[in-house]
């Protein structure tokens, strides 16, 4: 007789591709006719933009450009002068778990940048980017629980809790507003370049949205009317939400900005910078899941023959956020700072037995005059760590993202570079669950068999493994022996009914 089943799904999302690449792009900025050849380049920056995630069948490319700038010094020895230029990125990605139904969240980093000069007309800008990628695919398992229409069929259920993706959706939204010059400011004569960092500040669940608010975190370096270089940072607040597919209470939601578009321009003659960027909020809803299977079963009244399946999960374990401030000195002494800049990398991870250490790189860069009046920049990598216990096959997904713009100082030793890191770390682990599916009851020829059996019993041996192995009920031992729990309490003779065929 085939055991009748009722299943109730359990519905995630799971993660089937995760990878970080590297790519290195160049570009070589022609200076225009009517500014002066270059001298020496004194600095360069980075925005990276996403453009899209194109998924296919074994696929995926994501693609975007760098918005780069070179700060240049030219041969007449006049102020100094900007060259932008875009360098498009395509990355290809390869796995056979990749489908169109294959949901992609993406992180953009720079990893490393530098320019130099190829002659007087022409510099190159070398960006080395990271691209970091999660895929996840809806997924729906099976849940078995036999009907109650099969005498003598005893049944071992188990409860597991786990934090499992739940759902992913993303939307695109703008920031529009107008950057001001602080107080005492010379008015913008050009303006040289402007980094954006988007931060959220506050994420939340409300019914079938997910509301996050955040900062667009602006840093303007421009020449002012009085030939000098002036930088001001400034945040932009914005407050956004996004429709999801359910309704949620207690989850979790992680919100991953990204930009799509970047640009700043002068307002007139006045002293305001209009900025419109255009972001994608990448969205991610977990929760914890009960999950009720059953792990073991016989038959009092014939032979069964089970049929079952394993449903493998990663859950994620714990979630880990800590602040960090990051100092590095910088050798080389300056006599005047004009900016500085930070670019956190993807974090490392080494691992050695059951302890796990983060180390987030953090690539900074500092301009300033030098002690002789000439405009220079550097740059030095910071290292923030943290370290956890890790045991058995589970893994940690870090993310490092800055919170503070940096700031440089001079000191007896060089330049002090410091900026404030948040390094985020999710654990997981993988977990199989083996569950009942199905199988099959069979009379077995009838046979002379006791009425009971009275057997001598150690403490604290399972009830379920004794009256498995007697083919009785659990809960008739019980009933005989005036016992309680799921144990023997203590050595005795233990009476197992064992009932009539």
């Amino acid at each position: 007789m085939e055991l009748s089943m009722q299943t109730t799904p359990l519905k995630f999302l799971r993660c089937v591709y995760h990878s970080i690449q590297t790519q290195e792009e160049t570009a070589e900025p022609i200076v225009p006719d009517s500014e002066p050849d270059i001298d020496a380049v004194a600095d360069c920056t980075a925005n990276l933009i996403l453009r899209e995630k194109d998924l296919r069948q074994g696929s995926a490319i994501i693609s975007g450009k760098v918005m780069g700038t070179i700060l240049y010094l030219p041969e007449d020895g006049t102020h100094p002068r900007n060259l932008r230029c875009e360098l498009p990125f395509s990355i290809r990605l390869e796995d056979p778990a990749l489908t169109e139904n294959t949901v992609l969240a993406a992180d953009l980093r720079v990893k490393s940048l530098d320019a130099r000069v190829v002659n007087s007309r022409k510099a190159m800008l070398r960006v080395n980017i990271s691209v970091g990628v999660r895929g996840y695919e809806a997924v729906e398992e099976a849940l078995a629980m036999p009907q109650a229409d099969c005498p003598g069929l005893e049944v071992r259920a188990a409860t597991t809790e786990v934090l499992l993706p739940l759902e992913m959706g993303e939307r695109a939204y703008a920031i529009r507003d107008t950057l001001m010059l602080p107080g005492g400011y010379p008015a913008v004569a050009q303006v040289y370049r402007c980094r954006c960092t988007p931060l959220i500040q506050e994420q939340k669940l409300v019914g079938r949205k997910a509301v996050f608010k955040g900062t667009l975190q602006c840093r303007v370096l421009y020449l002012g009317e009085d030939q000098a270089l002036h930088r001001f940072a400034q945040e932009v607040p914005f407050s956004q939400y996004l429709e999801l597919e359910k309704e949620y209470d207690q989850e979790q939601v992680e919100i991953l900005p990204l930009l799509t578009a970047l640009s700043l321009e002068q307002e007139g003659e006045g002293d305001g910078l209009f900025l419109t960027a255009s972001l994608l909020a990448q969205c991610l809803v977990r929760g914890t899941c009960t999950v009720q299977t059953i792990v073991d079963a016989y038959t009092t009244q014939g032979i069964f023959e089970p049929e079952w399946k394993t449903i493998p999960l990663a859950g994620c374990l714990d979630r880990q956020s800590g602040m960090q401030t990051l100092r590095q000195v910088i050798a080389e002494p300056m006599g005047e700072i004009v900016d500085a800049e930070a670019y956190p990398d993807f974090p490392a991870q080494r691992r050695e037995g059951e302890q796990v250490t983060v180390v987030a790189p953090v690539l900074c860069r500092v301009l300033g005059y030098d002690n002789n009046g000439v405009l220079h920049a550097y740059s030095c990598r910071a290292e923030g760590q943290q370290s956890f216990a890790l045991s058995g096959d589970a893994v940690c997904l870090p993310r490092a993202e800055l919170v503070q713009e940096p700031e440089a100082a001079a000191t007896a030793g060089g330049t002090e570079v410091r900026c404030q890191v948040k390094l985020d770390t999710a654990f997981y682990a993988g977990q199989d669950l083996r569950c009942l599916a199905g199988g099959t009851v069979e009379e077995e020829p009838r046979r002379d068999r006791p009425s009971v059996i009275l057997r001598s019993v150690l403490a604290g041996a399972e009830l379920w493994e004794l009256a498995k192995g007697c083919r009785a009920s659990v809960d008739a031992i019980r009933a005989a022996n005036h016992m309680e729990g799921d144990v023997v309490p203590q050595d005795a003779l233990v009476l197992i009914p064992l009932g009539t065929e």
